[in-house]
């Protein structure tokens, strides 16, 4: 994506992401060389971005990290937006800046992933930009059709929960236990 490269070690995980300006492209976090990756979709990038000077206040990462390390996954992450923001509001006040050049989604088409998961929230019901969230969404789910979807549980409006969710409602041993499942 034309961005700059970094790599932290944090504990026992390797933590690799593209940014360039105010986005982040992707995230790929790696415990064990040997496991299955795993494609995790967000909405928007959080705190981790630039040359990563908030990875360890990142909290949907570390969600990421534990889950996923229990699943003995690789959670490779991208986001329906690429503006790195960790307030969903300053993305809506900056829509107009919400991608980057170009998407990342097509050049991901064909890197062997076990599986996908969504969890990028119930943002799409907010009254804010909501068809247009509902249809990047849409552009998703087409462009890795080709790919299983591990189904994780959902909010009351039918939307993915996100990983702040399933800490505060205590569901992630059933989010270690779906992933594992399909592992």
């Amino acid at each position: 994506m034309n961005g700059n490269l970094y790599t932290h070690q944090l504990n026992d995980w390797s933590i690799s992401w593209e940014s360039k300006n105010t986005y982040r492209h992707w995230c790929y976090q790696v415990k064990n060389k040997d496991w299955n990756n795993i494609l995790v979709i967000m909405f928007n990038p959080g705190s981790l971005s630039g040359n990563g000077e908030n990875l360890k206040q990142d909290t949907t990462l570390r969600i990421l990290r534990e889950v996923c390390g229990e699943a003995k996954l690789n959670p490779f992450i991208i986001n329906l937006f690429d503006y790195a923001s960790p307030s969903p509001n300053d993305l809506f006040e900056n829509w107009n800046e919400k991608d980057a050049e170009t998407l990342i989604f097509d050049k991901l088409k064909h890197i062997n992933f076990k599986a996908y998961i969504t969890a990028y929230g119930d943002y799409e019901n907010l009254g804010v930009k909501d068809s247009e969230i509902k249809d990047r969404v849409v552009l998703i789910h087409s462009t890795f059709s080709n790919m299983q979807e591990i189904i994780l549980p959902k909010n009351k409006s039918g939307t993915p929960k996100h990983p702040m969710t399933w800490q505060r409602q205590k569901l992630k041993p059933a989010i270690i236990k779906l992933l594992s499942e399909y592992n």
